[in-house]
């Protein structure tokens, strides 16, 4: 039987620097990604936004989730 992944809440982690990792393990594009996660470019650049530009937008944890989940994440 397979390993099944279930979401986790304290697994929560709304760090920018964490989800430009994220991103960069997709291999895809901001663009891309922001569409496989079906929300807008815009969005996705707010949330990884530095602390130093102000960034006030965390991440939603099931965006999290499912950015793991593109990311090959277990």
């Amino acid at each position: 039987m397979g390993l099944h992944v279930y979401p986790n809440i304290e697994k929560y982690n709304p760090d920018a620097t964490y989800i430009r990792k994220l991103i960069t393990q997709t291999g895809m594009t901001q663009a891309q990604v922001a569409k496989e996660l079906g929300i807008s470019e815009r969005s996705l650049r707010l949330y990884i936004a530095r602390p130093s530009a102000g960034n006030k937008y965390d991440i939603p944890y099931c965006v999290q989730y499912t950015l793991e989940m593109l990311a090959g994440g277990r």
